[in-house]
Order: structure tokens, then C-alpha cells, then sequence
């Protein structure tokens, strides 16, 4: 089964995700990741962007800022919910363009 990929939109990869090792034009999500920044999100009702930021960064072995970390949080961005959404997205136009030819 081939992993799940997303399109890269900008040049800076997103915390949880990796770029493709086939496909240079997108990234894959990084499940120990997002399930991390899952749990960072529960902790941010009772702790600071820094302390959940250093926290994650500690759990993951992977540098975000208290800013990165607050961008990802205000976005939406942190679930795999997210990436779910956009395979399935992925999948449907797939399955459209080829329904076209």
C-alpha cells in the first residue's frame, strides 16, 4: 500500500509531516508526530505555548517554536483528521479526472 501524500504548497515542510523520498512535490504525514501535537493541543488548556512547545520538541526529537506551535493550533492544522480530509480529497479528483478520460 502506498503511503499517504500531500501536495507541498510552500517550501517549509510542517511540523508532522516529512517530504517524500518518491516524490519530491509532496510530504507524508508523520503519524508519532501529529498524534503528539494531538496531545500538545489537551495540554495547551493548562499550559503556556513555551512549556508545550519545549515539551513537544522533547517528545518528538523534532524543533517547533511556541510560535510555530500556536500557528499550527489557530490553523487547524494539528490532526490527522486533516490529513484524512485531504486524502480523501485527493482520492475523489482522482477518481473524478480519471472518470473523464
Amino acid at each position: 500500500m502506498e503511503p499517504i501524500r500531500i501536495k507541498k504548497r510552500t517550501r517549509q515542510i510542517p511540523f508532522g509531516f516529512k517530504q517524500s523520498e518518491t516524490h519530491k512535490d509532496y510530504i507524508e504525514p508523520i503519524k508519532t508526530e501529529l498524534q503528539a501535537l494531538d496531545q500538545a493541543k489537551k495540554y495547551l488548556k493548562t499550559c503556556s505555548y513555551r512549556e508545550t512547545a519545549k515539551w513537544l520538541t522533547a517528545t518528538t526529537k523534532r524543533y517547533i517554536s511556541h510560535v510555530g506551535l500556536r500557528k499550527r493550533v489557530k490553523l487547524g492544522t494539528t490532526s490527522e483528521a486533516e490529513v484524512e480530509k485531504q486524502t480523501a480529497s485527493q482520492e475523489i479528483s482522482q477518481t473524478d479526472s480519471s472518470d473523464q478520460t
